[in-house]
């Protein structure tokens, strides 16, 4: 009864809005006055020089008792060398993790952890950042910490390699979304590809980066004379600036400022760059040019030119308005125009369409920007435009950190403080005519790069017809160097005849090549940074080219399986065909199958070679370098050498954590139906256990339930 009375009050309150109540009706809401807003004053921050560099920006503040600080290090990605890409972030990262002098990463983490308090840093592309937050009553403790982990980082071999990983695990998954292909590689195209400002982390610059890298990057970059501190909060202001001496003050300075960022050049040009990317159904168009500096003349009417094209928070663009809502060419569409303090940004529009409609929605993005350089905004689209902007104005001012970390930032790259409140005047001045001005001077839809992630040979017309073209591989490099085997009779000969040792000693190639199906189950412990994970798995195997496999993950079940027609894969209702990556992935991991390659001694689709005797998982074996003659993939087969049983493999693989070398070592064997078959498996990747499997339960030539290799 309750909820219906609510109902039926919401109802009325509805009416009472839609006819006017009172005679309030929507011209008189229109011709309500309001009073001005209140006038923004600005905090009385006080700057102080310290005679090691740094600066000291300082505000005293009893509203809250909490002390805040804010620290702008002027070490950033653009200063690392080419080769160790990813030695900036990973520095910021493990000197927050590391440690310090006085203390451990994870004693950091407990002590701050106690008092409700956070510590942080990390480095981005063109500078770094570290940041307390902290009751006034701890004050001291957050100071010390802070102080450690910028003056005297430990960096912990353990939290470098957990850095590493991580960085790892991004890499693997930097393909999987079209939209952030687009980016990255435009970014490459505008700035160009080994530019500080478009360069990426690869598992090479990863893997190459040391220890002792790290406190070299640190100990020449991050020094006083490179250090900006601003610290607001509930403290006497004479007190704190003692206290910032007393752990800052006898740091001693570097070896001087860092290098200046890097300037670019840009040439503009017409281009199309094309990006294949399977089992896609829309296209993602990137195009556009490079953008502008923040303190660029032109940059007000640029901004309120963008919002026309773009539109705000509630009305839509010229570019929704005309490419969605009226040819429906688009699931979503835009425009950005980006500027920095320091270098250039971007300018780009994007469509994301139907493979089917790609080049018309290319066409349409290209005739609204050129449409902007002869049909000024209307009033209501200036307004609006205006007011993406100034309705935000206010947000900046909402904090005192917001204030005095802009105040550090203008100081820094050289702009007058009260820059802020110029480009709100300077917004606020622009007029129709200015917009169509910086229209007609700085877009350029003739000259812009274009950037397509979808599938070329399903789009309703050659890409040709938008420009050049040119084809993009994003293809990860794996950063693994093959290593050279020596193939010479000898080698063939002895490394066939032991492989034949081997399949007598696991029951006899005769018996094996009885077996027509395996059917296992298993318990899988997968060892992540973050703990074990437990699974249960069950393997269905009917040769020669049907697998299925059952993962019961703590997401839910998930189903891959492949034939000589194709694969798929099914995770609760949803159904993916594989890609060929998938396929190929597979075709070598089921090259690694013993089991197959016994069954194949008569009639091997593979070269063995006996490559060495050495130790391997502690027992002397002799290892054979096993090359399919089918497919560009090999592994290495260790092999007991006085019983001829195999041991293990070696190969390079991938992981959850990204590509690593990879050993496999075997043990447990167990006969059934006349063949061993291992029921311990253990997989260590670059040495550390990340897997180990314990079967269950096998069957040999099981029967096959109807169905188990059809898709749903």
């Amino acid at each position: 009864m309750r909820r219906n009375t609510l109902l039926i009050g919401y109802f009325l309150i509805g009416v009472m809005c839609l006819i006017g109540v009172n005679g309030l009706d929507a011209r008189t809401i229109d011709n309500l006055k309001y009073p001005p807003l209140n006038e923004i004053k600005m905090p009385d921050v006080e700057k102080i020089a310290l005679d090691n560099g740094i600066t000291l920006y300082i505000l005293e503040d009893h509203e809250l008792p909490i002390v805040r600080a804010s620290v702008r290090l002027a070490a950033g990605a653009y200063l690392e060398p080419a080769e160790l890409i990813g030695l900036a972030g990973i520095t910021g990262e493990v000197m927050r993790t590391g440690g310090t002098a006085a203390m451990t990463g994870d004693e950091i983490d407990e002590t701050l952890e106690a008092i409700g308090a956070s510590v942080e840093v990390g480095i981005d592309n063109i500078s770094g950042y570290a940041s307390m937050n902290i009751l006034s009553d701890h004050v001291d403790t957050g100071l010390e910490i802070l102080a450690g982990v910028l003056r005297t980082p430990q960096f912990n071999e353990d939290k470098i390699e957990l850095a590493k990983t991580a960085r790892r695990t991004e890499i693997s998954s930097r393909n999987d979304d079209p939209f952030t292909i687009c980016i990255r590689e435009f970014k490459k195209v505008i700035y160009g590809t080994d530019s500080p400002y478009a360069r990426h982390t690869e598992y090479a610059t990863i893997n190459a980066i040391t220890r002792d890298d790290l406190i070299a990057f640190h100990n020449k970059f991050v020094t006083p004379e490179n250090v900006m501190i601003a610290i607001w909060g509930d403290f006497k202001k004479n007190e704190m600036i003692d206290k910032i001496r007393q752990y800052f003050g006898d740091w001693a300075p570097g070896t001087g400022k860092v290098p200046k960022l890097p300037e670019v050049t840009y040439e503009f040009k017409n281009a199309v760059h094309y990006i294949e990317k399977e089992k896609v159904t829309q296209s993602t168009v990137l195009m556009g040019h490079i953008g502008g500096l923040t303190n660029d003349p032109d940059y007000f009417a640029l901004t309120v030119a963008n919002n026309v094209l773009s539109g705000g928070a509630v009305v839509g663009g010229r570019m929704v308005n005309e490419i969605r809502t009226k040819r429906g060419l688009a699931y979503s569409t835009g425009s950005n125009y980006t500027s920095n303090l320091a270098y250039p940004g971007i300018y780009y529009n994007f469509v994301i369409t139907k493979l089917e409609s790609t080049i018309d929605a290319s066409k349409a993005i290209l005739e609204v920007v050129e449409n902007m350089k002869v049909e000024p905004p209307t009033p209501e689209e200036l307004q609006q435009a205006k007011d993406a902007y100034l309705n935000s104005f206010v947000f900046n001012f909402d904090s005192k950190g917001e204030v005095i970390n802009r105040m550090m930032t203008y100081d820094y790259y050289g702009y007058p403080q009260d820059f802020l409140f110029k480009v709100k005047e300077g917004i606020e001045k622009v007029t129709a005519e200015d917009v169509r001005d910086v229209a007609k001077r700085r877009f350029q839809p003739d000259k812009m790069h274009i950037m397509v992630v979808g599938l070329a040979d399903q789009l309703d017309a050659p890409l040709s017809e938008l420009g050049p073209v040119d084809t993009i591989d994003i293809t990860i490099p794996t950063g693994h160097v093959e290593e050279e085997v020596a193939v010479t009779d000898e080698a063939l000969a002895r490394g066939m005849d032991l492989l034949k040792k081997a399949a007598k000693a696991c029951g006899g190639a005769e018996n094996f090549k009885k077996v027509t199906a395996i059917a296992k189950s298993s318990d899988l412990v997968l060892s992540m940074p973050q703990g074990d994970i437990s699974m249960g798995v069950s393997e269905l195997t009917v040769y020669p080219d049907k697998t299925r496999q059952e993962i019961n993950t703590p997401m839910g079940k998930m189903v891959t399986v492949s034939t000589a027609d194709g694969g798929w894969m099914q995770q609760g209702s949803q159904v993916m065909e594989m890609g060929s990556e998938e396929l190929e992935s597979g075709k070598e991991e089921d090259f690694r199958s013993t089991m197959r390659l016994f069954r194949e001694l008569d009639d091997p689709k593979f070269q063995a070679v006996y490559v060495a005797t050495e130790e391997f998982n502690g027992k002397t074996a002799d290892i054979l370098n096993l090359k399919s003659l089918e497919g560009d993939y090999s592994f290495k087969l260790a092999l007991d050498a006085e019983t001829h049983m195999p041991l293990g493999q070696m190969y390079f693989g991938e992981t959850m954590m990204g590509p690593a070398n990879l050993t496999v070592q075997v043990g447990d064997y167990r006969e059934i139906n006349g063949v061993k078959v291992p029921f311990s498996v253990s997989i260590l990747a670059d040495g550390k256990k990340t897997m180990q499997m314990t079967v269950k339960d096998c069957q040999i030539n099981p029967d096959i339930p109807a169905g188990a290799f059809d898709k749903p």
